[in-house]
């Protein structure tokens, strides 16, 4: 999903990562797919967390596109979120590595504090995202 929000407020947003592009620009660069497996839970790690709502979103000097919008399972586990990500023989060069694809990665549940996470995301690898939920009252 794809949304053109120039006329919004954005400051409820995170701020844009550092030279970002365009959406096509991105699409352009990022020809190649990665997989991003989220692993929620609460208790330091100990309790994995069924229903926590993950929303993948990347955020462009002209739009914030939906990438991914889905719940975690029994076992606290979402995986196979398939995303754009560069080749990956252009992060291995010794001079000039390039990053990966970056993504906003947002997690909420009604029984806690909601938080944000960034990720970076590079073809044929699956990145590991573990989400630690906090109670309100844990929350400093």
């Amino acid at each position: 999903m794809v949304w053109n929000d120039s006329a919004l407020d954005r400051t409820a947003y995170p701020d844009l990562p550092a030279g970002a592009s365009s959406y096509d620009a991105f699409l352009r660069r990022n020809t190649e797919l990665g997989e991003l497996k989220v692993q929620a839970s609460r208790g330091r790690g100990a309790l994995p967390t069924e229903g926590v709502r993950i929303s993948v979103i990347g955020q462009f000097n002209d739009a914030r596109v939906l990438f991914f919008d889905g719940v975690t399972d029994d076992d606290g586990l979402i995986t196979g979120i398939t995303l754009p990500a560069p080749p990956l023989q252009q992060s291995l060069q010794a001079q000039d590595a390039r990053r990966g694809a970056l993504y906003q990665v947002f997690a909420s549940h009604p029984d806690f504090e909601p938080d944000i996470y960034e990720i970076e995301i590079f073809e044929g690898i699956t990145a590991i995202l573990p989400v630690s939920l906090r109670l309100p009252q844990e929350v400093l």
